[in-house]
């Protein structure tokens, strides 16, 4: 974390320019935002429900959908991107999961804690 912050606030430039670009982002979200996240954390968050045999091939697709967005962008920052193409193309989350609310409730928290951890 110390290399990090001498390469950012040192090396490219000083503290006040990270703030100006970045605002109050801490230096580990930014990164995670940069880099995106390693597949397999992301896949023993949410295998359980990938593989939950409980769950339709919507319901595991739209998992899916949301695992690929974390590996993508390193964490969901605003739970609204789930009504934004690709997530809607799939359905709502109230729709597809309305008979299993607890396991939508559930997969919202395992998606927090990819941003907990920041």
């Amino acid at each position: 974390m110390k290399h990090l912050e001498n390469l950012l606030w040192i090396d490219l430039g000083s503290k006040d320019d990270y703030r100006l670009h970045f605002g109050d982002t801490p230096i580990t979200r930014l990164i995670r935002k940069i880099v995106g996240l390693d597949r397999q954390a992301a896949m023993v968050e949410f295998s359980r429900f990938l593989d939950d045999q409980s769950l339709n091939s919507r319901q595991i697709h739209f998992v899916e959908l949301i695992v690929d967005y974390i590996v993508k962008n390193g964490f969901i920052e605003d739970r609204k991107v789930l009504l934004q193409d690709p997530f809607k193309s799939v359905g709502s989350m109230s729709a597809l999961f309305k008979d299993k609310m607890n396991i939508a409730r559930d997969i919202l928290k395992t998606m927090d804690i990819f941003s907990e951890r920041l």
